[in-house]
């Protein structure tokens, strides 16, 4: 089953057109034999060695019985001349060959009228353009692992693969980030993966066919739980993680700090300019699901767990300096109100979604949204007020919160399977991404075709709803007109092939 387990965005104007790596046979068998044995393929490897011992055994005592057959069989190829069966007096004539003789390059070819080599027609199939947006989706394809990279734009319509990178574990939770450790004044466009190891990979999106990350947070070597104890039953003091990385947040004013979540329940923050921990944070019971720095205060961090708390630090000092909620059931997401800084919300694995005011010691407003968990919650970068729930019955809800109260505008099924994530575009005021574990790509969908949507919020971002009706039935047609060109292809390709 082919599924997408974690997505982001990426803005406008960040991305560059990307450079394709090239690898030598050199590199190749140098980054191979940097790759050592882990401990299950030496447990392999000596299962396999039994069982050879044993494949040994059994073929000497059958060794009498092939060699009577074989014997019996060249009796038979004497016999038959059959070692000459195949040689017959033909001459093979090449003069017929000659047309089809190839060209180093176009250039050399006299027939061809465009002589280029195809070079520049490459570069313009992997430009980015600075009107495009990236959509990064973490993809799990039964045993096997990737990072594919969609760009969307939204002027021209195109949405569209890119490229992908192969990943060793799967991709539990992606972050994007513009700091470079090595050049701090540097603009890179660099993505960190959470998967089910206790470390952090650090990606490049810039570059093509990248086989490894440009580095890691924390120790990749893998920690057994048996080890974790010393022989005074006390735990060891560990750089980083000791078990899965559930969710990251970078923080965007102090550009050099990432924070991670973790099964183990701890968050780490990490210093990106010297590569290492810069605080550990214990204060959950139960695996840390969930993480957000604050939109405008630098050392605000919020976290959501499995022990039904959600609690509020100040990572200068985040031992005593914090404030918990107490809610009911295991959280699931936890997002701020960026245009409403003062308000967060939450989700959790029951359907109820609170908006919490950080001044406030209760939920200011709760509301049992689904029927089941609440995997995606995602609010409007532009729009205030505007908040998309999702679940795992596939069910869409579009909200308006802007009076600190939840009001259903509309409501929907979508066809993703379960919804995995759900994220809005930095750049789109309506437009939003879903994904499900059965789409092998997400769907961006612009909102704008609600009719409930346009009215309700159209006024609210001072756009003249009457002009764009106009446009919006415009660009639906286009996309119908579209959709049957491509269903009338699919139906004369079957026609074609039968």
């Amino acid at each position: 089953m082919r599924f997408i387990s974690s997505m982001t965005w990426v803005k406008k104007g960040v991305s560059k057109t990307p450079v394709r790596i090239k690898i030598d046979e050199n590199e190749m068998k140098q980054l191979f034999s940097e790759m050592g044995p882990n401990e299950e393929e030496c447990e392999e490897s000596e299962s396999e060695n039994e069982l050879d011992k044993k494949d040994t055994e059994d073929m000497a005592e059958h060794e009498d019985n092939k060699s009577e057959v074989e014997n019996e069989e060249e009796n038979i190829d004497k016999k038959y001349n059959l070692d000459n069966y195949d040689n017959e007096d033909c001459e093979l004539k090449l003069e017929q060959l000659n047309s089809l003789a190839c060209f180093p390059t176009n250039a050399e070819d006299v027939l061809l009228t465009k002589k280029d080599d195809g070079e520049d027609s490459d570069e313009e199939d992997i430009e980015i353009k600075s009107s495009d947006n990236l959509l990064v989706c973490g993809t799990v394809d039964e045993d096997d692992s990737s990072l594919n990279i969609f760009v969307y734009n939204e002027d021209e319509g195109n949405f569209y693969i890119h490229h992908d990178l192969l990943l060793s574990s799967v991709p539990v939770c992606v972050e994007w980030l513009d700091f470079d450790p090595t050049n701090a004044d540097s603009a890179v466009n660099y993505l960190a993966i959470g998967t089910m190891n206790p470390w952090i990979e650090i990606w490049d999106l810039d570059l093509m066919d990248s086989l490894e990350p440009e580095f890691t947070l924390g120790s990749t070597k893998k920690i057994k739980k048996k080890k974790l104890k010393t022989e005074l039953g006390k735990k060891p003091k560990i750089a980083g993680h000791t078990d899965a990385v559930l969710d990251l947040s970078y923080n965007n004013l102090n550009r050099n700090i990432l924070a991670s979540a973790s099964a183990d329940k701890t968050i780490v923050l990490w210093n990106l300019e010297q590569m290492k921990q810069a605080t550990k944070i214990k204060n959950h019971k139960d695996r840390v699901q969930a993480i957000e720095f604050h939109p405008i205060e630098a050392f605000s961090l919020l976290s959501g767990s499995c022990d039904s708390t959600v609690a509020l630090y100040d990572c200068r000092n985040p031992k005593t300096n914090k404030k918990i909620w107490k809610l009911e059931n295991d959280i699931e997401r936890v997002i701020w109100n960026s245009l409403d800084p003062n308000y967060f919300l939450s989700s959790d694995d029951e359907g109820t979604i609170n908006l919490i005011d950080i001044r406030s010691d209760k939920a200011v407003a709760s509301i049992k949204a689904h029927d089941s968990s609440v995997s995606g919650l995602s609010l409007s970068s532009k729009v205030p007020g505007l908040l998309v729930s999702a679940c795992e019955d596939e069910i869409v809800k579009i909200w308006d919160i802007k009076s600190h109260n939840f009001e259903k505008i509309y409501e929907d099924k979508l066809k993703t399977g379960e919804v995995t994530c759900v994220e809005s575009s930095p750049d789109s005021a309506f437009v939003f991404s879903f994904a499900g574990t059965k789409c092998n790509e997400p769907r961006v969908w612009d909102i704008r075709e609600i009719k409930e949507v346009r009215e309700r919020f159209y006024e609210r971002m001072n756009i003249n709803l009457a002009e764009e009706e106009k446009k919006m039935e415009q660009k639906i047609s286009k996309r119908k007109e579209r959709a049957i060109k491509f269903k009338n292809f699919k139906n004369n390709k079957r026609k074609f092939n039968k």
